[in-house]
């Protein structure tokens, strides 16, 4: 049970984050089919990996071995959302300027 839990989990975490197994597995310095076989449920991490990528998620480990159903996504929701913003309002700016200097 928690095998499954724990690859579903591990999905749905990465999917949320929009980030690719490629790149999950470079930043916690695994390789691709090692992280592959996580989501797959044909592998466990260890402890020091499982922290990794809590850290990474920002959720909790208990989250997703699925000892609670308390995520914590939705903390990390608002702030993707206000990145997202910042980075629209920081492009908008740019085109701003750049108009400026075109146009006088």
């Amino acid at each position: 049970m928690y095998t499954e839990v724990f690859a579903s989990r591990l999905k749905k975490a990465r999917e949320y984050n929009g980030i690719t197994q490629h790149e999950v597995s470079r930043t916690i310095k695994i390789s691709q089919s090692t992280y592959a076989n996580y989501e797959a449920g044909k592998r466990e991490p260890n402890l020091e990996t499982l922290a990794l990528l809590s850290r990474l998620y920002n959720t909790k480990s208990d989250w997703l071995i699925g000892l609670t159903s308390d995520s914590g996504l939705n903390e990390l929701s608002q702030i993707l959302e206000e990145r997202e913003r910042k980075r629209i309002l920081e492009k908008m700016e740019k085109e701003a300027e750049l108009a400026r200097r075109v146009w006088g």
